[in-house]
């Protein structure tokens, strides 16, 4: 597959050291779908019918149960009875991978605060088991739209807790949900008391007392951080219709500012997020400027922030992270030797989309030394 991209664009690769040969990589890239739990018939049966409808070879993850390979990458999901039956979704394992990372327990309050379209978020509520809360949070009321279908699709807003709020989410202040989901006198309760901001939408399970925020901060956050896709195969594929000059004018115009706003988001999920809990940083970006500055700015404000390994990686190559070949300033050599936790999934490596992932967690008693910084990336 050749592409003819715009100087521009092949400037900004250039620019963040990614190779342009992963776009040719589109056409073998396999299409990836996630089982969604409870499953309606078991993960070898399903795999059966999907080869016999796809009438190619499909496998199962190994170390990611519940996500299939279909090996041909032109079968189109429409076309699957598992899907039009909502027992399989669209998801590829970078993206699981992100989410995964959280290592999400029954009974966590998490929030995911760029939720929209939804597929991270409804595997979040997924690893619940019906017990815990999610709160998804977009700016863009038409993408949080298509998140409350694919919830109503999969799910059933009889099943999970979820409610979604559209607001900003650099400035989205809104704790978890009040605690005491099983306690009926304890609900009756909260519809009285429950205060902060009305969400949007709000499951079942949500009573309208609990869809009310408490005073509780989060067990686990996800900032799936809005970002140029640059290493998004089929986002860019896309352009082959609409012109690459197209991509090429977003992506440069978005580079400037982008990085800012995603330290910003990841700023405010350190702030909402508990003591001793965890998050989740990623991006489907190469570029060094939307992933290790600005996880390299967020340790220079916070050198109590530690980042942990990335689960479920045992079956997928990755890459390591960009760094500088010189380190000749000793404060950005001990920022990035802290950041050696974080990765990178390549096409040309992992076989996935690309994706930047890191996995911090919050000390038992943070400090608050960034309260006098700015807050901006890493200048590297």
């Amino acid at each position: 597959m050749t592409l003819s991209f715009p100087a521009p664009f092949l400037q900004f690769l250039q620019d963040n050291h990614i190779d342009p040969a992963i776009y040719a990589k589109t056409p073998s890239l396999p299409r990836y779908v996630r089982i969604i739990r409870p499953a309606d018939a078991s993960p070898d049966q399903l795999i059966a019918e999907l080869a016999a409808d796809a009438h190619c070879p499909v496998h199962a993850i190994p170390g990611l149960p519940g996500f299939l390979l279909i090996s041909d990458s032109s079968v189109k999901l429409k076309q699957l009875r598992a899907y039009a039956r909502g027992a399989i979704t669209g998801m590829d394992v970078s993206s699981g991978i992100a989410a995964l990372a959280l290592e999400v327990r029954p009974g966590d309050n998490v929030l995911d605060l760029c939720c929209a379209p939804g597929a991270k978020l409804l595997l979040l509520a997924e690893h619940l088991q019906g017990k815990g809360s999610v709160t998804g949070v977009d700016i863009a009321e038409h993408r949080m739209a298509i998140c409350r279908s694919l919830v109503k699709k999969h799910a059933g807003d009889d099943k999970i807790r979820i409610r979604l709020f559209v607001s900003d989410g650099t400035s989205f202040d809104e704790y978890a949900p009040r605690l005491g989901w099983d306690d009926p006198q304890t609900v009756k309760e909260a519809g009285r008391q429950s205060g902060g901001a009305r969400p949007w939408f709000a499951s079942k399970m949500l009573a309208a007392g609990f869809a009310g925020s408490g005073t509780e901060l989060y067990d686990r956050v996800l900032v799936d951080a809005e970002c140029t896709h640059d290493g998004s195969l089929v986002h860019v594929a896309k352009y082959q219709h609409w012109g690459f000059e197209r991509l090429a004018d977003q992506v440069t115009n978005d580079a400037d500012h982008v990085p800012l706003l995603q330290s910003q988001l990841l700023e405010n999920a350190w702030r909402l997020l508990r003591p001793g809990g965890s998050l989740v940083y990623s991006t489907c970006s190469l570029s060094r400027r939307q992933n290790e500055a600005v996880v390299g700015g967020f340790l220079s404000r916070h050198s109590d922030a530690v980042l942990l390994p990335i689960p479920a990686l045992s079956s997928i190559a990755v890459s390591p992270i960009w760094s500088p070949h010189a380190f000749d300033d000793d404060r950005i050599r001990r920022l990035f030797d802290r950041m050696h936790h974080a990765v990178r999934l390549d096409p040309l490596v992992s076989n996935t989309s690309g994706m930047f992932i890191a996995r911090i967690q919050k000390p038992p008693t943070p400090s608050n030394e960034c309260l006098e910084q700015e807050i901006v990336p890493l200048d590297i």
